[in-house]
């Protein structure tokens, strides 16, 4: 790839993560009057929920039928277990949740499960203890509850801010998305969008005990729960700005999610004797560790232009630069829209998510920040013909992600 062309890519998005954090701090220190929230009818939320069921439901009756054209010679559950638990981190989770953390007792790879975040395997567990349901299954079935739950939360919390109808647009451009598939997928997607939802609805209703309960289990979730702490300390410092004093339970929700996080360390702690051992392993197995999101644009157009020749799959599937410029052009075409303790966390999300060493999941991770179909919405707000062709092409995009997806294409 012809050093100028990255160069630009790479300035650009520098530019505009900039243009973004300058805006952000900016509002921060002059705050907007409070917003008037209203509370959107429970029959609404009620059909954001059934909409958010339905779409897995769909999803996973297009699992069961791909796995059986792609392994017609294998049984049902073997199918499966072939198209879903092989090449993703479905197979992790699934293992954490009935081996657990531990050091090769188990399989020879067992250590290198402390990478992966504790909540959902625990959960798996739990109601495997409860049910007798086999985690194979559950890994799927649990995904259809948490998603409805994180869809009537998600379009609560922005029918409370804005009106319904923003609301509804951004519930269909968050299921028309790319890489929406993942949450019908044995992952952590649908559990960690619904406790961000969550946490940020308490946090504006000012439910303090809930909100702290929420971060401590963001925090366990995946890594990126713990940038909620920044969220809340944003949130609370503009509330202070406007003349009321944090409170000891509101201190408490702001430190929470670093609390979740802390009992990950404590984890690796426990294990392995060091607290930061999943990064030792995430280096020595993959090179992965935090890096420039201004590095990813490059590494990865070097990738495509050294990988088409000889393997364009790998080529094509590689939609990280699109994906990390869209999330950028999305939050700084809406820094005097969206609340500006959304759009802090929406660029910490960005920085640690796309800024790593080997990224091989942005679509992936760009699905899980409720804020992108939100900024979305609001520049498609009293455009009608502009937002049925967004929807249309998102829905195409999708369609072909999903199924690159279900064949085997390297989408993680």
């Amino acid at each position: 790839m012809p050093e100028p062309i990255k160069t630009a890519l790479s300035l650009a998005a520098a530019l505009l993560f900039l243009w973004s954090a300058v805006w952000c701090i900016r509002r921060v220190f002059s705050p907007e009057p409070a917003p008037h929230y209203t509370e959107p009818s429970s029959h609404s939320r009620c059909w954001a929920a059934i909409a958010g069921a339905a779409f897995i439901l769909v999803l996973h009756l297009i699992f069961a039928v791909t796995a059986h054209i792609n392994y017609p010679e294998a049984d049902f559950r073997q199918a499966i277990e072939w198209q879903f638990y092989g090449n993703t981190d479905s197979r992790h989770y699934l293992d954490l949740s009935i081996y657990g953390y531990g050091t090769q007792e188990a399989f020879p790879e067992q250590y290198l499960q402390i990478v992966f975040f504790p909540l959902y395997p625990a959960l798996l567990h739990i109601l495997h203890f409860v049910t007798r349901i086999d985690a194979f299954w559950l890994g799927f079935a649990v995904q259809l509850p948490l998603f409805a739950a994180a869809t009537a939360s998600f379009y609560t919390v922005i029918a409370r801010r804005w009106d319904e109808q923003t609301a509804a647009l951004s519930l269909a451009l968050l299921l028309a998305s790319p890489a929406s598939v993942f949450f019908a997928v044995p992952m952590t997607e649908s559990l960690f969008l619904l406790l961000t939802v969550r946490y940020v609805l308490t946090l504006e209703r000012e439910q303090w005990w809930r909100c702290a309960s929420l971060g401590v289990l963001a925090g366990l979730c995946r890594a990126p729960g713990g940038l909620l702490l920044g969220l809340t300390g944003l949130y609370l410092f503009m509330r202070w700005q406007r003349g009321t004093r944090p409170t000891i339970p509101s201190l408490l929700a702001m430190l929470s999610p670093a609390a979740g996080l802390g009992l990950y360390f404590l984890l690796n702690h426990l294990v392995y004797g060091r607290w930061n051992q999943y990064q030792i392993y995430q280096w020595d197995n993959w090179n992965q560790k935090l890096g420039l999101f201004t590095n990813t644009v490059r590494y990865h157009l070097d990738y495509m232009a050294q990988w088409w020749d000889s393997n364009p799959k790998s080529a094509l599937a590689l939609a990280a630069v699109l994906c990390l410029l869209t999330i950028l052009a999305l939050l700084s075409a809406t820094v005097r829209r969206l609340p500006a303790h959304w759009l802090g966390f929406g660029l910490a999300y960005f920085a640690v998510t796309m800024g790593t060493t080997w990224l091989i999941s942005a679509p992936r991770y760009a699905v899980g920040l409720f804020c992108l179909p939100v900024a979305l919405a609001l520049l498609l707000q009293g455009r009608p013909r502009l937002t049925k062709g967004v929807l249309v092409t998102q829905v195409i995009v999708s369609v072909i992600y999903t199924m690159q997806f279900l064949y085997g294409w390297p989408i993680y």
